[in-house]
């Protein structure tokens, strides 16, 4: 090609100092215009993502606010603009696993996680779809990449005591969540099941100090019911049974009516405990939202039994189980 552009110049021009200077200025006039198609590209492609992280911006507050439908209207604009835009990919994942579509939420939180070049953030929330997933494997996977990014972070070390716990591993579990609670030491979800694992592993004294460290932490206020639930269990271990009573009236009575699931792990608890009349409130307050729940109907049925018999009935029974849930 170059040899037919001399060709050419040769012939309109026959003084070879003429045709090099020619060739050399159509040579830097290509070159020229190369460059500044590179830089055009390169400014539009900055544009996009500035735009599409403009547009992920918003689409995270909107998310915040609960704004489903308003959130993936911008992340999929945000995409559309630069699919390279890593918190796109994550919003657009979480407005997937809002709508429970997991499996392809999961891929484009793995997207996310690629294209920020493995943020830990990014990497625990992935595991954390995993894990919900029961793929407890990759769940692990992710955990220990967080940790190998950034050791003293507590999100990786709670999914990793989250994923030895589901394997039956208490005490590799135990140890997690005592790393994550190093970091964040006011951290009532790791510390309610932190003193859970402590209840099933024989430990209600510690299980026990845990929840008192909680407590203290939130300045005397209340804790939270499952909290409060297993504080109640802890100390029937310890054979402290009215005061097991006295913890767990008080749980129920603050606790809201729309919170069924819980209201029937504290009447289990209180039947169980022979404090059959606040059991059987509990399951009228559950029954009311949910009348045709048969688990609780069927407790209600034993519960009314025991009334009958009189208060020689109301005696605990000596193991307090935990509720499956």
């Amino acid at each position: 090609m170059m040899k037919d552009l001399a060709g050419r110049l040769r012939e309109k021009d026959s003084r070879p100092g003429e045709l090099w200077r020619r060739v050399g200025l159509i040579l830097a006039l290509v070159g020229w215009s190369a460059l500044v198609g590179c830089r055009v590209l390169r400014n539009r492609d900055t544009r996009d993502l500035s735009s599409a992280r403009q547009l992920s911006l918003r689409g995270a507050d909107a998310l915040q606010q609960r704004k489903y439908a308003d959130a993936e209207s911008l992340f999929v604009e945000a995409l559309r603009q630069s699919p390279g835009d890593e918190r796109a990919q994550w919003g657009y994942s979480e407005v997937l696993w809002q709508r429970g579509e997991q499996a392809q939420a999961t891929q484009h939180m793995l997207k996310a996680a690629d294209l920020s070049g493995g943020n830990p953030d990014l990497l625990v929330r992935l595991g954390q779809m995993y894990l919900e997933q029961d793929d407890l494997t990759r769940a692990l996977q992710q955990a220990d990449a967080a940790l190998r990014s950034h050791r003293n972070n507590p999100a990786a070390w709670a999914l990793k005591g989250d994923v030895l716990r589901a394997q039956g591993q208490l005490e590799p579990a135990i140890d997690c969540y005592h790393r994550a609670l190093i970091y964040r030491p006011d951290w009532p979800d790791v510390q309610v099941t932190l003193a859970e694992l402590y209840r099933l592993s024989n430990r209600p004294q510690r299980a026990l100090a845990t929840l008192d460290r909680l407590r203290d932490q939130r300045s005397g206020s209340q804790l939270p019911p499952r909290a409060q639930l297993l504080r109640g269990q802890a100390l029937a271990d310890l054979s402290q049974y009215e005061a097991a009573r006295m913890c767990l009236r008080q749980a129920t009575h603050a606790l809201p009516d729309e919170q069924s699931d819980l209201l029937m792990e504290f009447a289990q608890v209180q039947y169980q405990l022979g404090d059959t009349i606040e059991a059987s409130l509990c399951l009228g307050r559950l029954l009311k939202q949910k009348p045709d729940d048969l688990a609780a109907l069927r407790l209600l049925s034993e519960v009314n039994q025991a009334l009958a018999r009189g208060p020689e009935a109301n005696v605990p029974i000596r193991t307090v189980s935990t509720p499956v849930r």
